[in-house]
């Protein structure tokens, strides 16, 4: 197996755990350890390596910077297997409390041969809850001759009574570009070809674990001469990122017809739903990134440049991806507003936790990808309301422009019509009996006075101004009327 092949022997050898190096390392030099160690944290990230390099160097005879020097009689024997003075318990199938009154019962006992007693116990987790209470005492007060070194990936298991009496470690998960520049190593090693676009993918697809990454690839190269990015995605049965943005894109255009007829065919060909929910959240994720990373820099660039530019850095892994990747995402996520992928996140999210134990995985992702698609229909969703606030801003700026220019094609000022100066329609006239008398006599109707009410006979204010004089002329009904006095007259007369 590679991963026992070229497991770490020296501090130096060791990737990604700095920040415990070097208090490790700052202990060798002084000779002044711990009586007991918690390595806690992510699998494959060098618990147990570092636990037995830890060992060789409490017990090396002439120990460097760099860790044990391998070579003398005691690391000699540590290596091989061969002393008992170093004894290593895998907790997972020796967990009852008589493994451990076991192992108590040896500690009483000084080193044969090693100047400590070193007590490795892994997965020490899995214990049973007296076996670590018989451990407990052992642990507070352990004889000066021995030294307890528990490794685990989950840290909340172990009772607080033995993590507070222990030097705590934590591991985190490794870095794709950690992993990726071990995986190289190993193939410059064993000279093998490769591509580095594949040997990215198979750093991603580890998951932090240095340990998964060489498994992935001792069986890749098992069936293959040179690593490829088809090999890879083959074997692994991995989706290509083309469909991922491809369905990404749908979404965000609110196309529910092509969304709906990609996932069909996806359905079909047999792929696993469960990877395309996974492959479009880390899709949306890394969108976020360019988002922010690339907002600044590309308002101002071509399209053609950001393409040939697509080594700006961005922060985590995710210049791992292909150098098209990048420019792909960025052109489909740059219209959207932040919040609305942040809501896709959270929808892909609840989606791929739901998927896990469904009994029609097929039904729950077309639901939710139509649900993406049409937010609008959602009344009661964020999405939705943060469409009606931006439609709502949107109508405030038009009118905010309306008011703008029509205060400005009036240098300025607003003209306000007094309601006192309205124009008034008068009273209608009441048609007087204009009959001749029986006497014969005519009798001439005095002519009807009529004010308009729409000038005031008094201007308190002062003289009336010409500008007001214009908007308000004397109304012609008056004439009209005196008019209508002497036809009147006239026609009774003949």
């Amino acid at each position: 197996m590679l991963y026992s092949t070229y497991r770490p022997q020296t501090f130096k050898e060791v990737s990604g755990q700095e920040q415990n190096l070097v208090t490790l390392r700052e202990q060798a030099k002084t000779k002044n350890y711990d009586s007991a160690y918690i390595f806690a944290g992510h699998r494959g990230t060098g618990k147990t390596t570092l636990a037995r390099i830890l060992s060789r160097v409490i017990c090396c005879e002439s120990p460097t910077a760099d860790g044990p020097c391998n070579q003398c009689a005691n690391c000699s024997s540590m290596l091989k297997d061969t002393t008992l003075d170093c004894i290593e318990l895998d907790a997972a199938s020796h967990n009852s409390i008589n493994d451990i009154k076991e192992l108590i019962a040896s500690t009483k006992y000084t080193p044969t041969v090693l100047p400590k007693k070193i007590y490795i116990i892994d997965e020490v987790h899995n214990l049973s809850g007296s076996a670590f209470d018989a451990l407990l005492k052992t642990i507070e007060e352990p004889p000066k001759h021995c030294i307890f070194i528990l490794c685990t990936t989950e840290l909340h298991k172990i009772p607080a009574t033995i993590r507070s009496r222990c030097s705590i470690y934590q591991f985190n998960a490794l870095s794709a570009g950690t992993i990726r520049d071990r995986l190289t190593y190993v193939l410059q090693e064993l000279q093998k070809e490769y591509d580095e676009d594949a040997v990215n993918l198979i750093a991603r697809q580890a998951d932090g674990s240095m340990r998964d990454a060489l498994s992935i690839m001792e069986k890749l190269m098992i069936s293959c001469s040179r690593l490829t990015v088809e090999h890879v995605k083959k074997c692994l049965c991995l989706m290509d990122d083309e469909v991922s943005l491809e369905m990404l894109s749908a979404v965000i255009k609110n196309d529910s017809v092509c969304a709906i007829r990609l996932l069909r065919k996806i359905y079909e060909e047999g792929k696993s739903l469960s990877l395309l929910v996974d492959n479009i959240l880390h899709c949306v994720v890394d969108g976020i990134v360019l988002y922010i990373s690339w907002g600044e820099t590309a308002l101002h660039r071509s399209d053609e440049h950001l393409k040939e530019t697509s080594h700006i850095p961005c922060p985590s892994d995710y210049e791992l991806r292909p150098s098209g990747y990048q420019f792909q995402l960025y052109q489909i996520v740059r219209d959207c507003r932040t919040e609305q992928l942040y809501w896709y996140v959270e929808q892909f999210s609840i989606l791929r936790e739901k998927i896990r134990d469904s009994l029609n995985p097929y039904m729950d992702v077309l639901i939710y990808i139509i649900k993406c698609c049409t937010p609008k229909l959602l009344s009661d969703s964020e999405s939705s309301l943060l469409a009606r606030i931006s439609e709502l801003e949107q109508s405030v700026a038009e009118l905010q422009e309306n008011i703008d220019s029509t205060v400005s094609s009036t240098d300025g000022t607003i003209q306000i019509r007094d309601s006192s100066r309205r124009e008034t329609s008068p009273e209608p006239l009441e048609k007087e009996d204009t009959h001749p008398a029986n006497d014969g006599s005519v009798e001439i109707p005095s002519p009807v006075k009529t004010e308009d009410a729409s000038l005031p006979t008094e201007n308190p204010d002062g003289p009336i101004s010409p500008s007001l004089m214009q908007e308000s002329p004397i109304s012609p009904i008056e004439t009209a009327a005196d008019d209508y006095d002497v036809l009147g007259l006239l026609s009774d007369y003949l």
